[in-house]
């Protein structure tokens, strides 16, 4: 997220994003008690530590807080958390959505780290 001020651009965001493609699982926790679950699979365009942008079909809306998984290419255990919907953007199947990640264990947070590198 950059804001524009003259001709200067002043980078906002707390943590270095890189384009990674990894394959991006999530799952709608929903707000009540219910065995409904909602669930699908996306392709992340960048990750940071901070989060993820997925390419895929947003299964909530902008809020909405998603259980997480994915693995990365330096360690073969999955990384699983959860993440807050920031934004939602696109039309019909070329939608792409914004992820924060709400918390990290401590490996994850080097992990990601590590190929932000």
């Amino acid at each position: 997220m950059r804001e524009t001020r003259g001709d200067m651009f002043i980078e906002r965001r707390k943590f270095k994003r890189v384009e990674k493609k990894y394959t991006i699982r999530y799952k709608l926790m929903p707000k009540e008690n219910t065995l409904d679950t909602i669930k699908d699979e996306g392709w992340s365009r960048d990750i940071s530590v901070g989060g993820v942008r997925v390419e895929g079909s947003p299964v909530g809306s902008v809020g909405d807080v998603l259980r997480v998984e994915f693995s990365i290419d330096t360690r073969p255990a999955p990384i699983v958390t959860f993440a807050e919907i920031k934004w939602i953007r696109g039309d019909g199947e070329n939608k792409e959505f914004g992820l924060e990640f709400l918390a990290l264990k401590t490996q994850d947070k080097d992990a990601l780290e590590q190929i932000s590198e």
